[in-house]
């Protein structure tokens, strides 16, 4: 008897609560505008994973694992990433101490200054022949040697990798401050690079990346002293992964370089056992946070480590995530209404980018383009360039919710389908609207894929190229 009225009590209590949920959701819907045929609910991701469980071929079991880690392991080498140069490319991973340096100086022949210097502004005036020359001139990039001995090193801190050694803005009109041309990606903290060149004022250096390259500022490398200490550093056996849509470090007057940083969704930070946790670190107990140690860049210019504290309440997670479909999802919808940034312009992710870091909370590694992931092998790549759009709504109805989609130019993440539509989310520069206006959107949006437009006239599911569950 008194089981039987706890049960009644509590189903009373649940039935309140979703009500109070219901109201909220109600009436926070009238303070924000969604796109063309996006209603307030499908912001929450049990909106879709409930949906595709209750379709999906385990239904409401519990939720299935798509890949295990040894499994991510074997997609990882199998997709690793390259910097190519014609029929040449080479991962940094296979670089033992020394590159051709004819390899490192066809890099750069592909960069080249604009044939109109007039047509691109900085600070809102054009520019001229005699800036790009001077660019040039500090790339020194004709003084390479023919055997260049390379350095190794991590990144310290996010910021951007450059077509010249330069932060300046270079707009494509005297008004841009959305898409800069001398960007080539963003530059992610705490990964593993190699250094080829170093400019001629001595403080730039060029760096190969996971399958880019590009220039970035000293201050943001740490070098290792050999290649074993590089290595050994690329797997810790413990760490958290941020799994939030940005961590912020704590401000730390007693480590300045890591005091305050934006550290990305889907960045590892190496963790400290509680065993080897000391009491105080720089003047803080440590009760009550996770120890991470970061690599740092000493004033010589060589990798240290500083320990830094991560609230347990922070949005992070011990090792990487279970890669299903349903946690995707989740993912995904953290990113919701972030500003679009061309390359990692603004801090910032465009398509690629952002799903990039959300894959890697599972230990993805994603190609950086959107041309590369949908050229991703070894998994379920179904070309449908060719499919009425028809015959693409019924792949998509098939298909697993945060599958990848691509049409040129732009990736997507695919959140199911509602009453016959297919929906995605996506970092979105532009779009046009069902009245064939050109929206700069620059944000995270969901999209009815049949009521957004692409600028040759064809709906986004009409123009779709590929859907890809890694």
């Amino acid at each position: 008897m008194k089981l039987r009225k706890l049960t009644s009590a509590l189903l009373a209590l649940s039935m309140v609560l979703t009500a109070a949920v219901q109201v909220n959701a109600a009436g926070m819907s009238e303070y924000v505008r969604m796109n063309d045929g996006v209603s307030y609910s499908m912001t929450s991701p049990s909106f879709w994973i409930n949906k595709y469980k209750s379709t999906a071929v385990f239904g409401d079991s519990e939720e299935r694992i798509l890949h295990t880690p040894d499994e991510i392991a074997t997609l990882n080498r199998l997709n690793a990433q390259t910097e190519s140069v014609g029929d040449s490319s080479i991962s940094i991973y296979d670089i033992e101490g020394e590159i051709d340096g004819s390899f490192v100086r066809s890099i750069f022949e592909q960069i080249s200054a604009p044939s109109d210097p007039s047509s691109v502004f900085l600070g809102g005036k054009p520019t001229d022949q005699a800036y790009w020359d001077e660019l040039i001139d500090n790339a020194d990039m004709d003084n390479v040697p023919d055997t260049v001995e390379v350095k190794f090193g991590y990144s310290t801190a996010r910021s951007s990798l450059r077509a010249f050694p330069s932060y300046d803005f270079i707009g494509e009109d005297k008004d841009d401050r959305f898409f800069d041309v001398m960007v080539y990606s963003e530059y992610m903290p705490f990964r593993p690079l190699v250094v080829v060149h170093e400019s001629k004022d001595g403080n730039w250096y060029y760096v190969i990346f996971e399958g880019y390259s590009g220039w970035v500022n000293k201050r943001y490398v740490a070098l290792c002293e050999s290649r074993e200490d590089w290595v050994e550093r690329m797997e810790p056996e413990d760490f958290l992964v941020v799994t939030g849509r940005e961590l912020r470090l704590q401000d730390d007057v007693r480590a300045p370089s890591l005091s305050g940083q934006l550290i990305p969704m889907g960045t590892r930070l190496p963790l400290v056992k509680k065993k080897d946790i000391p009491r105080f670190i720089n003047d803080r107990e440590t009760t009550g946070c996770y120890v991470v140690k970061l690599p740092v860049r000493k004033a010589d210019g060589y990798i240290t480590d500083k320990y830094s504290l991560i609230s347990i309440k922070e949005d992070v997670n011990i090792g990487y995530l279970d890669y299903t479909s349903e946690n995707v999802i989740r993912l995904a919808m953290k990113r919701l209404g972030d500003r679009y940034g061309w390359a990692g312009v603004n801090f910032s992710n465009d398509c690629s980018g952002m799903a990039g870091e959300i894959f890697r909370c599972f230990g993805i590694k994603l190609p950086r383009g959107s041309g590369q992931i949908a050229g991703y092998s070894n998994v379920n790549n179904v070309d449908v360039s060719e499919m009425t759009a028809d015959e693409k709504r019924e792949v998509l109805d098939d298909a697993a919710i945060g599958s990848l989609l691509w049409f040129k130019g732009h990736i997507m993440i695919y959140l199911g389908m509602h009453e016959g539509v297919p929906y995605c989310i996506s970092a979105t520069g532009t779009y046009v609207d069902g009245n064939e206006n050109m929206m700069d959107t620059n944000s995270v949006i969901i999209t009815n894929m049949e009521r957004t437009y692409r600028a040759n006239g064809e709906t986004w599911l009409e123009d779709l190229g590929r859907v890809i569950t890694v």
